[in-house]
């Protein structure tokens, strides 16, 4: 419990302290020890998440902080179309600054108060959720400002987007965080965040009935929103705060569940044969870095490259003989056809014909062509970059785990 205390204390004192500590002429004592912070909230009171917790040391101590510093505090409200709903300085005259202490203290209390209970009563007006626009609205709240010493931007929701680029209904969980971020970054997506930190609080805190996210799912959802942030300059701090109950009596407008993937593929690495006797645990994914096939064609660009790529695959298959596999092909693209299907099922068969040829008994290997169709594809990625190529791939699971069995059974 001390731990967690120091851990909180040690955060918020983060967020308010100046860059530079140093007092400068004219600055009351209370700013030479905290300067003067420029904080940005953003606020996702949405269906389908656990209700936002204004008790939290982060919010209750940041916000009178800010005010008692003379700093300045917005409010963007996160739902299918963000808004900003407020955005104030906490400035006062220079003669009321020389006012007590305790009168200076119980005014910015009142005043913090106020605006806990504004954020408290503010609820969702449209469908779905649109974090990655809310942080663009608060970073454009802040950008403009000067003569402040820190702007930190606090993220106060479950982050899962369903609408916007940032689409997590696009099967983004099943994609690595940095391949999710290239694309965002191919369509100029992520704001300048230079000199911005975002604090996040109840990421991945989501009510029924969106499915709730394992502790891998909670993990790769704040990769991409650290990513995010890293790569438009600015500072990533995840805080593990716990949610309050949602209040039944409140009605918010839709939000999308998103479809959590499951057992996600790993790409394929020769130095896990050695190690893990598990191999097919989860799915294992031959991208085109480990498989490269013939544009539009079932032919491998390097055939001796691929069968050296399949060999080890094939050696561990004959150690355990008790594991018959599957292989699925998938495609690039959102838009399946004939084509597309047949496509993916050749590819599929011409790694199975290598695992054959490499001694694997054929009984024990099915290939399967599912196009776009599969539970692993990432929508939204066209046909280039990085999340496309990794679309492109031939899929192991062992042919008896339950993706295996649905798959086969449609």
């Amino acid at each position: 419990m001390q731990k967690r205390i120091t851990a909180l204390l040690t955060t918020i004192c983060l967020i308010i302290m100046a860059a530079s500590l140093t007092g400068c002429g004219g600055k009351t004592s209370a700013e030479e020890s905290y300067g003067r912070a420029a904080v940005c909230y953003v606020i996702a009171p949405t269906a389908n998440s656990q209700g936002l917790n204004f008790n939290s040391p982060l919010v209750q101590d940041t916000i009178y902080d800010t005010i008692l510093n003379y700093g300045y505090i917005s409010v963007v409200v996160v739902d299918g179309n963000p808004e900003l709903v407020a955005a104030d300085s906490y400035d006062i005259d220079a003669q009321y600054k020389n006012a007590s202490k305790e009168k200076l203290k119980t005014d910015a209390r009142s005043k913090a108060t106020n605006l806990i209970t504004y954020m408290e009563n503010q609820i969702a007006n449209d469908p779905q959720v649109d974090y990655l626009e809310g942080l663009r609205m608060a970073v454009r709240s802040l950008s403009s400002l000067e003569g402040y010493d820190s702007k930190t931007i606090i993220l106060m929701g479950t982050a899962l987007s369903t609408q916007g680029t940032l689409n997590f209904k696009n099967n983004l969980l099943s994609a690595e965080p940095d391949m999710v971020v290239d694309l965002l970054e191919e369509k100029e997506e992520i704001p300048n965040l230079d000199g911005i930190t975002v604090v996040s609080q109840q990421m991945g805190d989501v009510a029924s009935p969106q499915q709730k996210l394992s502790q891998a799912q909670k993990k790769c959802l704040q990769e991409i929103w650290a990513s995010i942030v890293e790569r438009g300059g600015g500072t990533f701090v995840y805080n593990d705060i716990m949610a309050n109950p949602v209040d039944t009596e409140i009605t918010y407008p839709e939000v999308d569940n998103v479809e959590l993937p499951t057992e996600t593929p790993i790409v394929f690495d020769e130095g896990a044969l050695d190690e893990d006797e598990s191999l097919l645990e989860n799915p294992v994914m031959l991208t085109e870095e480990q498989v490269s096939f013939v544009p539009d064609k079932a032919t491998y660009l390097d055939e001796k490259e691929a069968v050296s790529t399949i060999q080890p695959i094939a050696a561990y298959l004959m150690e355990n003989t008790q594991i018959s596999i599957m292989l699925a092909g998938t495609t690039a693209g959102d838009e399946d056809s004939d084509y597309t299907m047949t496509l993916s099922k050749k590819r599929a068969d011409a790694v199975r014909e290598t695992l054959i040829h490499l001694g694997v008994d054929e009984s024990r290997i099915v290939s399967v062509g599912l196009g776009s169709n599969n539970p692993w594809h990432v929508y939204g990625a066209g046909y280039e970059g990085s999340i496309a190529a990794s679309n492109r791939a031939v899929v192991l699971l062992d042919a008896s785990c339950d993706t295996a069995k649905e798959i086969l059974s449609e």
